[in-house]
């Protein structure tokens, strides 16, 4: 069963990347090969909320509905194909997708970084789904926080991932999902002042930040060089994961 296993993995994971255009020969089966060890290691430890009712559009729209219909902002970083934010119900005019990828569906052909700087627009709602690297999500975050109005919120996707490979920068595999490791964000924000801050056990962890007046966003520079093995054996379990009804509530 278990060398069942094994190959069926094989197949799924080496074959697609060794052969993939942005692949690199021997580099990307080690790459791949301890990819899948990490995988087979920490698979099942971490474990979603089962039959969840939300995800993240479902937090997105709860956080719309506290706002005018007419005059509420939306900001949406990382766009890709679509699937958020053309059914975000607002007037056109009110919703700004930024996206450098021009196949994607954004209004605003850029990065996030060039976006930010050149916005002048507040927002009430911000959807934060870009680049999945530390790093970047964290000058997202912080650029959000500046532009956010009173009581507005920000929604950040992709705070726990579930195993080793769908958490290592640069992506590993183009055959599971990825989450990088923005969750070291999450840990940041659970450590700033001022700032009202969940995350709900569905939909890979979805982070819901509310900051309050004289709100403090702070960085801890010893998080860059750690892994997913950090992440499951210290901070899994000290960040403010909620259940999806909990974290739903915690937006009114």
């Amino acid at each position: 069963m278990f060398y069942s296993y094994i190959f069926k993995k094989f197949v799924k994971v080496f074959l697609p990347n060794i052969f993939h255009p942005k692949g690199n020969g021997l580099k990307e089966i080690n790459d791949i090969y301890y990819s899948l060890v990490g995988k087979l290691k920490f698979s099942k430890c971490i474990k979603y909320e089962k039959n969840a009712k939300y995800n993240h559009l479902s937090y997105i729209i709860k956080a719309l509905s506290k706002f005018n219909f007419n005059t509420c902002k939306y900001l949406e970083i990382g766009v890709a194909e679509g699937n958020v934010f053309n059914i975000i119900p607002l007037p056109s005019m009110n919703k700004y997708g930024v996206d450098p990828n021009p196949n994607m569906a954004g209004n605003y052909l850029m990065t996030s970084d060039e976006f930010f700087q050149q916005n002048k627009t507040k927002f009430d709602v911000i959807f934060i789904d870009g680049l999945h690297s530390y790093e970047q999500c964290q000058r997202d975050c912080i650029n959000s926080l500046k532009v956010i109005n009173e009581n507005g919120i920000i929604i950040v996707h992709d705070f726990i991932p579930s195993g080793y490979i769908e958490e290592y920068v640069p992506r590993k595999t183009y055959n599971w999902s990825w989450t990088g490791d923005v969750w070291k964000v999450a840990v940041e924000l659970s450590k700033s002042k001022n700032m009202k801050f969940c995350i709900s056990n569905c939909d890979r962890g979805t982070g819901i930040v509310k900051p309050m007046k004289n709100y403090e966003y702070i960085k801890i520079p010893d998080l860059k060089n750690l892994r997913f093995k950090d992440f499951y054996e210290t901070f899994y379990k000290i960040l403010p994961i909620v259940d999806s009804e909990k974290a739903m509530k915690f937006i009114d």
